[in-house]
């Protein structure tokens, strides 16, 4: 005689949702897990032993310069992966599984931003490590380290989300990291340069605080932007500057991308 069949089970109403936390941790392991991030993270690796190999044996070591050295060169990386977190799974046609697995999207645009802000954070906490450490056994000098670590923690902070909010408004991992590259360091900067020599051609005094660059660039180009934060007196029009920037770079893409990203079919 067969045993009687199993009832059907149902769908549990009282079932708790998934911790964000763990949303989070999957999101985290997407970020180092995979093999194209394993590749930048390999060749950030040879960076920074070259970057070392550099403090170690060079002539003076300071902790403005150590901490400059590492951020330059590693923000780039830091912002291809922001780039990669959030693009490679609509290139691969992978969302469809993970917006099925969690329906709500707007999870899963927090936790990949969690993720992100946690890696960069992580980067950036070991860069000025290491930078103290080296400054320390070389004698060197620590003069402006607030500055700098001011400095570099903003920058750090603003190109991660910029890097996310370029992600999320073009959902395409080329188009993504050309954008992110060239828009704000590239063609902002050339535009400003020739609308300054179209409106004041050759007369004199073109390089002088009058341009239309100098007018305008520490409202929209993000390294005029931030480049007080380096000073020991920051003013609030300092502080405007970087707000505003931040607006038109992080601002406006970000609620395309997350416009985009909240009402795309996805197939």
């Amino acid at each position: 005689m067969s045993a009687p069949p199993a009832a059907p089970r149902g769908i549990d109403p009282h079932l708790g949702s998934i911790p964000f936390w763990r949303e989070i941790a999957v999101e985290l392991r997407k970020l180092v897990g995979t093999r194209g991030p394993w590749i930048l993270l390999g060749l950030l690796a040879l960076v920074w032993i070259a970057i070392l190999a550099v403090l170690v044996f060079g002539e003076t070591v300071t902790f403005s310069g150590s901490v400059q050295a590492f951020g330059n060169m590693t923000r780039i990386f830091v912002a291809i992966l922001t780039i990669l977190l959030v693009t490679s799974e609509w290139g691969q046609r992978s969302v469809l599984t993970a917006f099925t697995l969690e329906p709500r999207r707007e999870r899963v645009i927090a936790a990949k931003l969690a993720a992100a802000l946690i890696g960069a954070a992580t980067l950036f906490g070991l860069a000025v490590a290491l930078s103290a450490v080296i400054t320390a056994i070389r004698g060197g000098s620590f003069d402006g380290a607030a500055e700098v670590v001011r400095y570099g923690g903003v920058r750090a902070l603003f190109d991660v989300l910029m890097a996310f909010a370029m992600a999320l408004a073009v959902l395409n991992t080329a188009g993504a990291i050309v954008a992110y590259l060239a828009l704000p360091d590239v063609v902002v900067p050339a535009l400003l340069f020739l609308l300054s020599f179209s409106t004041s051609g050759a007369q004199p005094g073109f390089e002088g605080h009058s341009t239309l660059f100098n007018t305008l660039a520490p409202w929209i180009y993000p390294q005029d932007a931030m480049s007080s934060l380096n000073s020991a007196d920051i003013g609030a029009q300092d502080w405007a500057h970087v707000l505003v920037c931040a607006v038109i770079w992080i601002g406006v893409p970000g609620l395309l991308g997350v416009y985009r990203v909240m009402t795309s079919e996805v197939k």
